[in-house]
């Protein structure tokens, strides 16, 4: 991962699933651990912080996982990879402020930067990338300050925690290859009302946003929201929204 972050930008697709990997790796492994360690030590009832069975919701993450072991092709609905995958630059940032994490559990997501380099993994089988494939207005690949990284960052785990649906696949696997194949989607909650069309995300709301940016940007919450007009303001540039 060292020489994508010294060099600052993704270009290729194998510098994506280099990077999906690794993000899965560490999505998986925050949790993972968490399955062993009580919430509460001095209540043991209260039981794990993490539930074993949590981790079966990140088969996808296994199938970009075991993409490191041996060559896999991905047939997808939406893309390239199953999962959407987000980069911007970071030229400017602090000395001190070289890296910066954050992620959803509930949404399956997590954002990295490093130096530069500021990258964002969605574990939803593409449905991110389906509806936007340049994320947030459009500034996937853009030139962002701190700030605006993780304000992209907050509206991507906020749409992740909405999503609604979630993939069938078929995998297969030889001596040479894994093939993983998405088959179809399946919606939770059926279909949009008056239509035959899959709900893939619940309703996006701006007061839900409003914390979510408070607490990804690290600001008050007051700053971001505007009671009038009951809508988030943004850090983001102009031209992009």
């Amino acid at each position: 991962m060292q020489p994508l972050f010294r060099c600052g930008h993704v270009n290729r697709n194998e510098d994506r699933l280099s990077l999906a990997r690794w993000l899965s790796k560490i999505l998986i492994g925050i949790l993972f651990k968490e399955t062993s360690l009580l919430f509460d030590r001095s209540r043991p009832d209260r039981g794990l912080i993490v539930d074993p069975r949590f981790i079966d919701g990140l088969r996808q993450c296994h199938f970009v996982l075991q993409s490191a072991r041996k060559p896999t092709s991905f047939n997808c609905l939406h893309g390239e990879f199953p999962f959407s995958f987000y980069s911007y630059r970071i030229p400017d940032y602090g000395k001190d402020r070289g890296f910066d994490l954050s992620t959803n559990v509930a949404g399956q997501s997590i954002a990295i930067r490093v130096g530069q380099l500021g990258v964002i993994f969605i574990n939803d089988g593409g449905f991110q990338m389906h509806v936007g494939s340049k994320g947030p207005f459009g500034l996937a690949g853009a030139e962002l300050s701190e700030l605006q990284f993780r304000e992209v960052a907050a509206r991507v785990h906020y749409k992740a925690a909405l999503r609604d649906a979630t993939h069938f696949y078929l995998t297969a696997e030889n001596e040479q290859q894994i093939q993983v194949e998405q088959l179809h989607v399946r919606s939770f909650s059926g279909c949009l009302p008056g239509s035959d069309e899959l709900r893939i995300f619940r309703d996006w709301d701006e007061i839900g946003l409003s914390y979510a940016m408070s607490a990804y940007m690290r600001v008050d919450r007051s700053t971001i929201f505007d009671e009038e007009t009951r809508s988030c303001r943004s850090t983001l540039p102009l031209q992009s929204r």
